[in-house]
């Protein structure tokens, strides 16, 4: 009789077991399911800052094309409407966003176009018409008017296209380069 007794209590602990294992490893598999999704996902940033015209968004390593574009608008401002006395803070601004492998050439470039602009006393103004982005290459075309002051006189006046090659890494957009692509006379 003891003997049966303890095997059915045997049986019947063999079996809580058995289901506690069973449990246990559902749970297993759906926490590493979980870990494996939390590590895998990229989470998706909407911004709307209350100084740029459109939301934009960040997601891994991804930007939208709007946000290449403000971005883009921003820094040509920064590059192009400038004058001899606001190009040191426009090349103070516009280094803290440089790709390190692109520094030095980008600061360069900038200390020539400030030294040129202190010996003619050149002021320019941009006005942007056409913004195109390719967010696959990270590339953003802006094309619009120069104008060329000397003191309040324009001197000269060109449709210019203008390249950004930019690089997003760790949360940060970087300038590689800054290329003029094109240019057309409008007048003089």
């Amino acid at each position: 009789m003891r003997l049966r007794l303890n095997t059915a209590r045997l049986h019947h602990l063999i079996h809580q077991r058995n289901i506690f294992v069973g449990i246990s490893a559902i749970l297993l598999g759906t926490n590493v399911l979980l870990a494996v999704k939390t590590f895998s996902h990229h989470e998706r940033i909407i911004i709307t800052p209350p100084e740029v015209h459109q939301s934009f968004w960040v997601e891994g390593n991804k930007v939208s094309n709007h946000y290449l574009e403000e971005m883009s608008l921003f820094f040509a401002h920064l590059l192009l409407d400038t004058s001899e006395a606001s190009a040191p803070f426009s090349r103070d601004v516009i280094l803290r966003y440089a790709n390190p492998e692109s520094y030095g050439a980008l600061k360069t470039q900038l200390l020539e176009d400030e030294q040129r602009y202190k010996k003619e006393q050149l002021s320019t103004s941009f006005m942007p018409s056409i913004v195109q982005v390719d967010n696959k290459k990270m590339t953003a075309d802006i094309t619009g008017d120069l104008l060329s002051y000397v003191g309040s006189k324009k001197i000269s006046q060109y449709r210019e296209t203008y390249r950004f090659q930019f690089l997003y890494d760790h949360g940060r957009l970087r300038i590689v380069s800054f290329l003029l692509v094109k240019t057309e006379a409008k007048e003089s």
